[in-house]
């Protein structure tokens, strides 16, 4: 078994927090979320893609069910968000695990019914705790300049500012720089 494929299986597990359910994603996640997904609103700081199709979104996120990166290098691991009062979809939260057990890229996205209730602070904050506590050693999220409520919800739980990186991303076609943040398990 590869180190990727360990750190996969150890940490892709159920999660839960006081309001949500964090479980991992599965393709059939898909038919929850493509009509949330389909608000332009996402798309505003993060280079997430409008799904064309529930089909195409389902065959996607089945891909991801492997867990793994296709290089083999990584974990890429995702939580689909619901709520426990209603099991509506929430939304994501996800982390891409390198061999050094350093999450290089942990992010998360929310549907725009769910803003402003503290929701991303708490499934961000239970994904991290989870990972700090089970071998990974150091968080790194990016945030696309200029989008506070991810900053504020990065600071909630603990994150600090490190850097900013320019042209780091592409958001709607046009590069954007991005503010690095890191959480350590120190």
């Amino acid at each position: 078994m590869t180190k990727a494929e360990q750190i996969a299986r150890r940490l892709s597990l159920h999660l839960e927090s006081a309001r949500l359910n964090l479980r991992p994603q599965m393709s059939t996640d898909a038919d929850a979320a493509f009509l949330p997904l389909q608000n332009d609103a996402l798309r505003q700081w993060i280079s997430l893609r409008k799904p064309q199709t529930v089909e195409l979104l389902r065959e996607s996120w089945r891909r991801g069910e492997s867990r793994i990166s296709p290089d083999g290098s990584e974990a890429w691991l995702s939580w689909f968000v619901t709520s426990k009062q209603d099991s509506s979809a929430i939304g994501s939260v996800d982390a891409c695990i390198d061999a050094d057990n350093v999450a290089v890229n942990f992010g998360y996205y929310f549907f725009a019914h769910a803003w402003g209730q503290g929701l991303a602070t708490e499934a961000a904050q239970r994904v991290a705790q989870h990972l700090l506590s089970n071998g990974v050693d150091k968080l790194i999220a990016t945030v696309t300049v200029g989008n506070q409520a991810s900053v504020r919800v990065l600071e909630k739980i603990g994150f600090h500012y490190t850097r900013t990186i320019a042209q780091n991303d592409t958001v709607n076609g046009v590069l954007v720089d991005d503010d690095e943040f890191v959480l350590t398990s120190r």
